[in-house]
């Protein structure tokens, strides 16, 4: 007897919507029918909603031992749970993650603490750090987090022996792009300003023009797998597709904040959109969305990296002691189902390459994780198609706030199951911590 059977679902396939049924043994996808599967110890009944492959969000800063009240792997895993994120990639976030015995004390961290399943990347790199690259790939991680900016600056010559070296494991050289030149310049030019748009005017689109295209040009003669981090403007997007066209291994993503908000909404909420990169302008948002439309940017993460209300709200008289980053993980799949499938500016099936599918593929996790097909893990999504407004007081947070506050959303996780286990059911999280795994690659 099946564990669970899954029936009257419209599941999102690679070769696209089929109706049919799936049944689960042992965490894993045993079976997709159209109909005939036998009674499983558990039935659910889909009622001919969406089901398509567990979310993973591959950029999220869950764990840092000086940041607890922010974020924890705990608070975080729930969070990604009621948004239908069954599989995280996490990233340090100060505290770096550089050599095997780091590395193994944050895996021991989301064992203990983690409701769903997770992997690492390592960061943020050094110089020294280029070294260690082959003993971390030893342990299962095979990204690399470099900056081409402070505070974690490496230069662009250090950045190609980093490359260098990452391709030799057959691993992911994971660049945040903001030239770090570009930047000292255009804050000098804001002079004394506290204001929240200082910040943002102090990251333009320049930087991250002249890092995306200095850090393609070193990986031209090295041939390895590039990816770049939050892209945020049309110049960036305009040079990722020319690196395409020729044929480089280069991948990029982007975030709902990104996609979601411009300038005006800085004016708004001031230090809660104090984000890096800046948040950019309508042409750039428009830009953004042909990008991920059309295959240029390969996937969607969101950098979730909260800090609570106090932390942000000395921004609005000083910018410059505002914490750095939102909460995202919880809201990520209902502002893209909302945004972009329902307003027709993405398929369904480009939705699932970019939540799923592609971060999978790009992070070594495909196919056990990212794709609804017999034989791979059973992280599952049932999705609705009903209406609703985003609230904090709904959200899972542990900061309590969410700079989507009240905005409409059309379509929405209503069951999550990581493992053929149901670990939230309508907003209600049920898994438990220990029960999430840490991903080799």
């Amino acid at each position: 007897m099946p564990d669970l059977v899954i029936r009257n679902a419209r599941l999102a396939m690679p070769e696209g919507l089929k109706s049919g049924e799936i049944s689960v043994e042992e965490g894993v996808i045993k079976k997709i029918a159209v109909s005939g599967i036998p009674k499983g110890e558990l039935e659910i009944d889909a009622r001919d909603n969406l089901v398509i492959p567990g979310a993973i969000d591959a950029h999220v800063h869950f764990h840092d031992p000086s940041f607890t009240e922010r974020e924890t792997f705990r608070s975080g895993s729930i969070a990604a749970a009621a948004g239908g994120v069954t599989s995280v990639i996490a990233m340090p976030l100060d505290t770096p993650v550089l050599t095997p015995d780091d590395a193994k004390s944050v895996i021991a961290d989301g064992r203990r603490e983690s409701i769903i399943d997770f992997a690492l990347h390592a960061g943020n790199a050094t110089v020294d750090s280029i070294e260690k690259v082959n003993l971390m790939g030893s342990i299962g991680i095979k990204s690399f987090k470099a900056f081409t900016c402070p505070p974690y600056l490496l230069e662009y010559e250090e950045m190609e022996n980093l490359m260098r070296k990452v391709n030799g494991i057959s691993g992911v050289t994971f660049v945040h792009a903001e030239d770090a030149k570009v930047l000292d310049e255009a804050r000098k030019k804001i002079g004394k300003r506290k204001d929240p748009l200082a910040h943002h005017e102090a990251r333009p689109n320049e930087a991250e023009k002249r890092a995306v295209r200095a850090t393609l040009k070193k990986n031209e003669d090295i041939g390895g797998k590039l990816h770049f981090a939050h892209i945020t403007s049309r110049q960036a997007c305009s040079l990722i597709k020319e690196a395409k066209g020729k044929r480089q291994t280069v991948t990029a993503e982007t975030c709902p904040q990104y996609l979601v908000f411009e300038r005006s909404d800085v004016e708004k909420l001031g230090p809660y959109l104090r984000v890096n990169p800046s948040i950019k302008k309508k042409e750039d948002r428009a830009a953004l969305w042909e990008a991920i439309s059309k295959g240029t940017i390969d996937m969607v993460a969101t950098d979730h990296a909260p800090g609570p209300r106090e932390e942000k709200e000395v921004g609005w008289k000083d910018i410059w002691k505002a914490q750095i980053g939102i909460p995202g993980v919880e809201t990520m799949l209902p502002i893209m189902l909302s945004e972009g499938v329902a307003k027709g500016r993405i398929t369904l099936e480009r939705l699932v390459s970019l939540l799923s599918t592609k971060p999978a593929q790009i992070f070594g996790l495909y196919p056990r994780k990212g794709v609804i097909r017999e034989g791979s893990d059973a992280d599952l999504v049932v999705v609705d198609s009903e209406e609703r407004t985003i609230r904090a007081e709904n959200l899972h947070y542990k900061v309590g706030w969410t700079p989507y506050e009240g905005m409409k959303v059309k379509g929405y996780p209503i069951l999550t199951i990581s493992r053929g286990e149901i670990i939230c059911d309508n907003g209600q999280v049920s898994g438990k911590p220990k029960r999430g795994k840490f991903l080799l690659r």
